[in-house]
């Protein structure tokens, strides 16, 4: 196995999978002290040392904003899709043969500099752990694995780091994505579909999507109409190619039936850490921005994709919005998530989306106007019968800032820095302390709506979960509802990392976060804890529960992790909540085999 370091831990680079070449230790350290003082940024704004690729930039664009690859347009731009027919069922494809490759470790993508708000208090810190009855998993099993070391079942396609972990349940089936691969699975865990890689639905096809299978995927369960979305994007085009998006729409509620595939194609901008969401008139999307041939991230990328014809297997468009052009002074608009509907109980007609990002008080400085620390919101018109008249924000800048408690955000960089500890492993791991993780969840309870968001921050020496409850009244205006740092235990006596979270909640407004927990003493483990509805604010009364705990330490230097999981709820009783992370497998090569696992558990009484 060949180990491969990158000398490029700067933030804002982009991951690609690509064998790279060895660095010599003391260039990587180089550059990690780089990173850590914040590379080479100006005001805030995020620089990077990413890999340049040319790329041809063909049609596509259809209203008088054709898309630019170098200057950012504010308008919004319109993109007619590549429709490309409807899949055989994915129950008939092939079952390839997995290729045995090196591993491939990704470049880190880090896109903020260091916090220089380092002695920045943290007022909302939980110390101590929940004691109510949380359940332990009540279904618990293994998902996509890296086809190394002990075998596995589920054997990934790609051997690459980290492994992408994402998930969501439906009405009857769970599907997980991983880096390149997805799979079905029944509620009780058997297999219904093993490790399929995504491109091979578009293999009847002639694009790009049926040459390409770069990952960073996301898969979505569309409760209002009972169909599945799975996505990913185009990285690594060639020079007669064009970065873009994958998206295939299910035509019916099982995930192993056939698929209408569809392709975006963006020019010469690289759409990357895209995350998906449904809501009624559109799936939105965020990205982070690299215009080809700029290693440096021009800012976040919003789109909404026409919902409607791509349930109806019809050619449809995407609405696309360059926050690059709204930047502000000294900083940077990027790491946003839209807001993703959970519950059968649509948000009131004509509700735009919902687009959220948070801020320390080092991303716009104050002397460039910057604000403190605080949580962004911009609403996401989209108008269809008129796309011109589709809006995002106040002018590109937020409708709303909200104020949010102080914290620190962590900056780990190949295993140097703000990173967490494991048991048996000289090397760190990757926390992605620079942005909100995965996913941003809304829920309609009638009189109000309740929206869930979580990022990593550091607690003290250790890194803990910082989450929030928005709350919107019925025709009133979003506020900070609750917040806290999931943080407990003495850091010195028993010293647990968590990080990696992901947020949801139930019919009943009860709140879970599921997360990746290690330290000196523990190998990393699946974990998760949560509050009642009606429990004391900002506090996770609840017990923190392990799902499943890994048997060994991940050694690759990079030290690269997850880069996201998923807590989603079934809607078969809008209960119990369904959770897939990473863990670490021992094996005797000594590299640290990631595995996944797919686990569910609810709260007593609902």
């Amino acid at each position: 196995m060949v180990r491969r370091l990158v000398p490029q831990a700067v933030a804002g680079m982009r991951r690609r999978r690509r064998v790279l070449v060895v660095a010599s230790l003391p260039v990587v350290l180089a550059a990690v002290a780089v990173a850590l003082t914040g590379g080479t940024s100006t005001g805030g704004a995020a620089k990077a040392t990413g890999i340049a690729r040319a790329s041809a930039f063909g049609g596509g664009a259809t209203s008088a904003q054709a898309v630019s690859a170098t200057t950012p347009t504010a308008g919004p731009q319109v993109i007619q899709g590549d429709f490309q027919g409807e899949s055989p069922a994915v129950s008939s494809l092939p079952v390839l043969p997995v290729p045995q490759s090196p591993l491939h470790v990704r470049e880190i993508e880090a896109l903020r500099p260091s916090s220089t708000a380092t002695n920045a208090h943290d007022p909302v810190v939980q110390k101590a752990k929940g004691t109510k009855p949380l359940s332990g998993p009540i279904q618990s099993f293994d998902g996509i694995c890296l086809p190394f070391g002990p075998p596995c079942e589920l054997p990934s396609s790609c051997s690459c780091l980290p492994p992408d972990t994402d998930g969501e349940v439906g009405a009857t089936q769970y599907v997980q994505m991983v880096n390149t691969d997805f799979a079905v699975f029944s509620k009780t865990g058997q297999v219904l579909r093993g490790a399929t890689p995504i491109n091979q639905l578009w293999a009847s096809t002639d694009g790009e999507c049926r040459v390409h299978n770069d990952g960073d995927p996301v898969v979505l369960y569309d409760q209002l109409a009972g169909r599945w979305v799975l996505s990913q994007f185009i990285a690594q085009p060639s020079d007669t190619e064009e970065y873009g998006q994958c998206i295939a729409v299910s035509t019916t509620g099982d995930a192993t039936g056939s698929y209408y595939l569809y392709e975006f194609h963006f020019g010469r901008t690289f759409h990357d850490y895209e995350k998906l969401s449904v809501w009624p008139d559109a799936y939105y999307m965020s990205s982070n921005e690299f215009p080809d041939g700029s290693p440096t991230s021009s800012g976040a990328g919003a789109m909404a994709f026409e919902r409607a014809k791509m349930l109806n297997g019809e050619p449809a468009r995407v609405v696309y919005f360059d926050e690059a052009a709204n930047n502000p002074p000294g900083g940077q608009y990027i790491g946003q998530l839209p807001s993703d509907l959970e519950g059968s109980n649509a948000p009131p007609a004509g509700t735009p989306a919902l687009f959220a990002e948070v801020d320390d008080a080092a991303s716009v400085p104050p002397a460039d106007g910057g604000d403190g620390f605080a949580l962004r919101l911009w609403k996401f018109h989209v108008d269809w019968a008129n796309p011109d008249n589709s809006t995002f924000g106040n002018g590109g800048q937020p409708n709303y800032t909200l104020p949010v408690a102080a914290f620190v955000r962590p900056q780990c960089v190949y295993g140097y820095g703000d990173c967490a500890p494991q048991k048996g492993g000289p090397q760190q791991l990757d926390i992605l302390g620079d942005r909100l993780m995965f996913r941003f969840t809304y829920r309609n309870f009638g009189k109000y709506a309740s929206l869930l968001l979580n990022h990593t921050v550091k607690a003290d020496l250790r890194s803990g979960l910082r989450w929030y409850e928005l709350r919107i009244p019925k025709g009133g205006d979003p506020s900070i509802y609750q917040q806290g740092t999931y943080a407990p235990d003495d850091p010195l006596t028993n010293p647990l990392w968590r990080w990696m979270g992901s947020i949801a909640q139930d019919k009943k407004g009860d709140i879970a976060a599921g997360y990746s927990a290690s330290g000196p003493n523990d190998f990393p483990s699946v974990r998760w804890t949560g509050r009642a509805a009606g429990d004391t604010l900002g506090v996770m009364t609840q017990a923190e529960q392990v799902g499943y705990t890994g048997t060994g330490p991940q050694t690759e230097a990079e030290g690269r992790w997850g880069d996201y999981s998923d807590l989603t709820v079934d809607p078969g009783d809008d209960c119990t909540f369904w959770y897939t992370q990473e863990y670490l497998a021992d094996d005797a090569l000594v590299i640290g085999t990631w595995r996944t696992r797919v686990v569910s558990f609810k709260f007593p009484g609902c």
